[in-house]
């Protein structure tokens, strides 16, 4: 069997067919690269919102949410949740932390602030009959992949943070 032939265009008519394939060719991979970047941005792996922006870190007095991808220059926050204590709660942040993030406030302010061994520790009070949420509002400083320190008392952990230019 041969190949179907085309009628004849009339004169003065060109032929673009070829034109119209590469046009289509182009037009469906456009449409699959924005309905990629749609979905990364709903999943959260460009930036705030979305299953994949946050993550949290539970240890043994608490658990602290923060961000594992953000903007640069972006505000932000942590939420730090301490379990009821009869003793003073502290949360530290090391000194790679406070490169990435400034911090611009903490709701309810804390007790008092130290600094020991390259760490700031964030004393908040006592509270026996119940946990108590701590949020750190913050902003972004440096773009690009960083890890920091943090933790709860004596048990600290390592989270990554990922921040976009």
């Amino acid at each position: 069997m041969g190949k179907i032939r085309k009628p004849p265009l009339p004169e003065g008519m060109i032929d673009s067919t070829v034109f119209q394939q590469r046009f289509w060719a182009v037009q469906r991979i456009s449409w699959i690269v924005f309905t990629l970047l749609l979905a990364a941005c709903l999943l959260g792996f460009l930036g705030r919102g979305g299953l994949f922006s946050r993550q949290t870190l539970v240890l043994p007095d608490g658990s602290v949410d923060f961000p594992a991808i953000s903007r640069w220059n972006a505000p932000e926050h942590m939420v730090v949740n301490f379990g009821p204590s009869s003793i003073d709660r502290v949360f530290t942040v090391d000194a790679a932390f406070l490169q990435t993030f400034s911090v611009q406030g903490v709701d309810p302010p804390q007790k008092t602030t130290f600094a020991r061994d390259g760490r700031i520790g964030y004393v908040f009070p006592a509270d026996p009959a119940a946990p108590t949420q701590i949020v750190f509002r913050l902003q972004t400083e440096l773009a690009g992949p960083s890890r920091a320190t943090i933790g709860i008392g004596a048990d600290t952990r390592t989270q990554s943070t990922f921040i976009f230019p």
